[in-house]
């Protein structure tokens, strides 16, 4: 999808080493193996410490997202509140700070 938006022609997405994880693909990036198409968000770590260089300006947006449910009543539970609000200063914070 990527390649196509790009406007890239005459190169096999399909050759190379496929990975499960996203994680091991930016890991597999980080030691050298190649150039990955990943998630911003998953990425912006590494590229803030310098493990990783965004070669390209022109990004996609995902249709994807991560979604945290729970049965309602857990909602009030003070693990279950600790946890969501942990969680969304994480997904908010500045990956260079």
């Amino acid at each position: 999808m990527w390649l196509k938006a790009a406007g890239v022609e005459g190169i096999d997405s399909q050759r190379g080493p496929v990975f499960n994880s996203s994680g091991h693909a930016l890991q597999a990036a980080i030691q050298g193996e190649g150039v990955v198409l990943g998630s911003s968000i998953l990425a912006d770590y590494d590229i803030a410490a310098g493990r990783l260089v965004r070669p390209f300006a022109f990004s996609l947006p995902a249709d994807l997202a991560y979604y945290v449910v729970c049965p309602p009543k857990s909602l009030q539970k003070p693990k279950v509140k600790a946890f969501r609000e942990w969680l969304m200063a994480e997904v908010t914070r500045d990956p260079e700070k």
